[in-house]
């Protein structure tokens, strides 16, 4: 039936039934609501899938920038100690230069590694920041949060 009056002098618009605008209004919400969950679910698995993407591939860089640090610390340590042993080290001058010239590098290296790295000052290979659970939204990136 169509919604306009069969009667040629009445060419006005007939109001839709209560029936049709229930439709109508039903339609639209749950086209609406389906839509709104279906972004909101697209967004959470795009974030979520990202998260572990990360996760997976920043895990193995993170473990050997610890390990390279391990190792850059026993390297300046063992040099002193050895320095150390010699009978030009027992001079404070000799010492001291020698000494503030390995820091120095020393210094030099762990901030390399904070910053260009992304060493967050933890030795520890189990302790990750890059973990899949501890970053699913990869909003910041610092050492003092939840440890």
């Amino acid at each position: 039936m169509s919604r306009y009056k069969s009667d040629p002098e009445m060419w006005d618009y007939e109001k839709p039934s209560f029936c049709s605008k229930l439709l109508h209004y039903t339609w639209k919400t749950i086209s609406c609501l389906f839509s709104h969950i279906a972004l909101v679910a697209t967004v959470v698995s795009y974030c979520v899938l990202g998260a572990y993407t990360f996760a997976t591939l920043e895990v193995d860089n993170e473990k050997e920038v610890k390990r390279a640090i391990h190792l850059l610390r026993e390297n300046v340590t063992m040099y002193l100690w050895n320095y150390t042993q010699e009978l030009d080290a027992l001079r404070v001058e000799n010492f001291t230069t020698v000494a503030e010239k390995y820091l120095k590098n020393f210094e030099g290296a762990i901030l390399k590694s904070m910053t260009k790295d992304g060493w967050d000052g933890e030795e520890d290979e189990a302790k990750v920041q890059w973990s899949f659970y501890r970053r699913p939204f990869l909003l910041h990136h610092s050492h003092h949060d939840d440890r």
